[in-house]
């Protein structure tokens, strides 16, 4: 009887011991986690300006607020869009851009996708793949049924050949506070090819996705050849949509500034 009592007094020891290990390397594990991903508070500039419906723009920070504050159903969960713009760009009806409708154009701007069309050529009597926002987690969920689900924009006819990629990103002051918990947001490269005639396409318009809080609006600004960036970050509910895009004959030094505008944006979720 002492010997067994001993035995299983051993065995208790272990498993405690077992625990307690496993334990303390969990919290080592989330310590170092939150070291190594936690980024500084983003530092807004307390000039920025709202970014007005058309004109050209100074160089300075300008901030965007969410077209759908109240959020009834559909939105994207964020308050405001901070970015950071040098000299020569513009802006007309929500597009951000310099050397507009030229072949180095370069341009961005921000959606809240509703649907996404099957054929964005021949879109009005296209499938159109209608998102799900019941798990109300973009990058989880939202942003990769939207890229790659069946549907989805990595299936979209006319955009090349797959697989297209799925690549993770990141975008500053996610939670409020200034801090962000790399990755959030996926990026997916599409194309226009660079043959197509789009004023064969329905209406003149190459379409790719609808808009959510816009009756009637969608996504049409495309010209042949056009390369996009389209990155879905995670906001809840429906995830914010930025489509940067630059043509073929676009500058390196053009690009390298869409670049950075980009890198500058700071998402403010209140």
């Amino acid at each position: 009887m002492k010997t067994v009592t001993r035995r299983k007094m051993v065995v208790l020891v272990a498993a405690l011991l077992a625990v307690a290990i496993v334990a303390t390397l969990v919290f080592a594990a989330r310590s170092l986690r939150s070291k190594q991903v936690v980024t500084a508070k983003p530092v807004v500039a307390a000039n920025s300006v709202p970014l007005p419906k058309s004109g050209t723009l100074a160089p300075g920070t300008y901030l965007l607020a969410n077209p759908d504050p109240v959020c009834a159903g559909g939105c994207s969960a964020y308050r405001w869009i901070y970015f950071t713009l040098p000299a020569g760009w513009a802006t007309s009806n929500g597009l951000v851009y310099k050397h507009f409708n030229q072949p180095e154009e370069v341009a961005f701007s921000f959606w809240t996708v509703d649907q996404v069309y099957a054929d964005p050529c021949h879109w009005q009597g296209s499938v159109l793949s209608t998102l799900d926002i019941t798990h109300e987690s973009g990058y989880v969920h939202d942003a990769i049924f939207l890229a790659a689900y069946e549907g989805g924009l990595a299936n979209q006819a006319l955009r090349g050949p797959l697989p297209r990629a799925l690549t993770p990103v990141t975008f500053a002051g996610l939670d409020g506070s200034g801090l962000s918990w790399p990755p959030n947001a996926l990026r997916i490269d599409l194309s226009v090819p660079a043959d197509l005639d789009i004023s064969n396409c329905d209406k003149g318009q190459f379409r790719s996705w609808t808009e959510w809080h816009v009756a009637g609006g969608a996504n049409s600004h495309h010209a042949s050849g056009q390369l996009d960036a389209v990155y879905m970050v995670d906001v809840d509910r429906r995830p914010l949509v930025i489509d940067a895009s630059h043509m073929p004959a676009s500058s390196k030094a053009d690009q390298a500034e869409l670049a950075a505008i980009l890198t500058s944006m700071i998402i403010d979720r209140g």
